[in-house]
């Protein structure tokens, strides 16, 4: 099989598929699936004159030319120009130049973009000389694709805020607490990167009621900078809940839900009072779940505690994702209410009253209270106050 390797512009290549030169659905393709955000993307990228992978087209003996792969590619510059979608002037990162063309088609751009658009040149590698096999097998060997992780498409923007992340995996790896013999999982996929991002939005904003999913930790990392005063709480939090682990005889396992929750509970519940963590306290939270999930008895387990319904709330929404806000204003107030039940740990936000209501009621109940609570208290506010009293 020969490669011939040249580059193509636009126009001429837009002009080979509109006239059917150039087939873009051989049978072997996946249809056309690229949603209108991607197609954007990629028009945005040209104009921005940065670089497009290569296409990869077949040609047979009689000339009939077929696209390998770049389909989803030449989809989308083909629909721009024959005016399908228009320019989403304002994808990051922003610049004056592109959006001063948002909201225009192809046909609509000034005569200088069009000419850049129409003489982008786009590497083409064209297959000749080939064996029935080969274009198929090659095929097979370019979309053998390793789809990323949001977090790993995040460690591509370069910036502070993914810079202080990376340094902060770092120092709590060093440290003992981001391993996988400690927490249960490893880095893969950069799951740690994750969590610690989001620990440092949540804190940094003081707030567990807004979704922090994918879009708002990549629009922070194109920016934003974490405080100081962020950065130093999340580590001191990871340097706590590495004491807790200690203290326990057993292995505890987190998922990446459950981490994020201890980080962020060990952040704000010892600045609220100034009362430190009951070393045992993540033993003994554990041990309870598991018995409670065993269903064991014994001297020092009462499957008919009604705090044991608190626990069974957490471990349900412990296999929740980690961006559900109910499910992690649940799992931050189970903490709380089994601290303040089993060791004392001051009261906060009325949960005084509800661990109070619990004890009176059904294990049952318990899910229903939290929630009630959660809907007509100000627990949301927790983060905030801790945040507040850590700065004075």
């Amino acid at each position: 099989m020969d490669l011939n390797r040249s580059e193509l512009e636009l126009e001429s290549i837009v002009r080979r598929i509109v006239d059917g030169e150039l087939d873009l659905q051989p049978d072997f393709q996946r249809g056309e699936i690229w949603d209108i955000r991607r197609q954007q993307r990629l028009i945005d990228t040209i104009l921005r004159k940065w670089y497009v992978p290569a296409v990869h087209i077949v040609q047979s003996e009689d000339g009939i030319e077929i696209v390998l792969d770049g389909q989803q590619r030449l989809a989308a510059i083909r629909d721009f120009f024959i005016g399908k979608f228009r320019i989403d002037g304002f994808t990051q990162p922003a610049t004056p130049e592109i959006e001063k063309l948002h909201g225009l088609n192809f046909s609509q751009l000034p005569e200088v973009n069009r000419r850049a658009l129409n003489r982008f040149a786009l590497p083409v590698v064209t297959l000749k000389n080939f064996s029935p096999q080969e274009p198929n097998e090659l095929f097979f060997r370019l979309n053998q694709s390793y789809n990323l992780t949001p977090s790993e498409k995040r460690n591509a923007l370069h910036g502070p805020a993914r810079d202080q992340v990376k340094h902060l995996v770092a120092t709590l790896e060093a440290e003992g607490l981001l391993r996988r013999e400690v927490v249960g999982f490893s880095n893969g996929r950069l799951a740690f990167d994750d969590i610690i991002a989001r620990t440092c939005l949540a804190i940094e904003r003081g707030d567990l009621t807004q979704h922090i999913n994918n879009n708002v930790v990549e629009a922070f990392y194109r920016g934003d900078k974490f405080s100081d005063q962020t950065v130093r709480g999340v580590e001191d939090s990871g340097r706590r809940l590495l004491g807790l682990i200690g203290a326990s005889l057993d292995r505890i396992r987190f998922n990446k839900a459950t981490l994020f929750t201890w980080l962020v509970f060990c952040y704000w519940r010892p600045r609220l009072g100034g009362q430190e963590l009951p070393p045992e306290l993540l033993a003994s939270f554990e041990a309870d779940r598991s018995a409670l999930k065993r269903g064991v008895e014994g001297d020092f387990f009462d499957p008919r505690d009604p705090i044991l319904g608190a626990v069974a709330l957490y471990d349900d929404r412990a296999s929740y994702r980690v961006t559900d806000v109910s499910s992690v204003l649940a799992r931050d107030l189970v903490l709380q209410l089994y601290s303040e039940h089993r060791y004392g740990v001051q009261s906060i936000c009325g949960s005084g009253m509800l661990l109070t209501t619990l004890q009176r009621g059904f294990r049952d109940d318990a899910q229903h209270l939290i929630f009630q609570h959660l809907d007509s208290s100000d627990w949301s506010l927790v983060l905030r106050r801790s945040k507040e009293a850590g700065a004075r």
